[in-house]
């Protein structure tokens, strides 16, 4: 007589393929979150509104360049607010710490 408690071989491999099927379907869920989420920083190539740069000063807090319609805009965000630092006129293909030098030095 068999025992019970014994798994056989094709039961030991039907629980690791369940396994392996509930782990895989848990990493394909956080996968389509997290490129959910992560899409605002895809900028598409024919949109008006793009996105340049962001650069995380803070947990909360960031500085992001937007390009809309040919002009730069460098924007303060934080987690109540997003301000206006400067406008810039023409996009220039200068690096972001360029850019936020230029715009300061015209704020004062």
């Amino acid at each position: 007589m068999l025992e019970s408690t014994n798994p056989t071989l094709l039961s030991a491999s039907l629980r690791m393929i369940w396994g392996l099927l509930i782990v895989s379907g848990v990493l394909l869920v956080i996968y389509g979150l997290m490129r959910k989420r992560l899409s605002f920083a895809k900028s598409n190539s024919k949109s008006r509104i793009q996105i340049r740069e962001i650069r995380h000063l803070m947990p909360k807090k960031s500085l992001c360049l937007v390009e809309v319609g040919g002009k730069e805009f460098l924007l303060g965000l934080g987690t109540e607010n997003i301000s206006l630092i400067a406008t810039l006129d023409t996009p220039e293909q200068n690096s972001f710490q360029e850019n936020l030098t230029a715009a300061t030095h015209n704020k004062q």
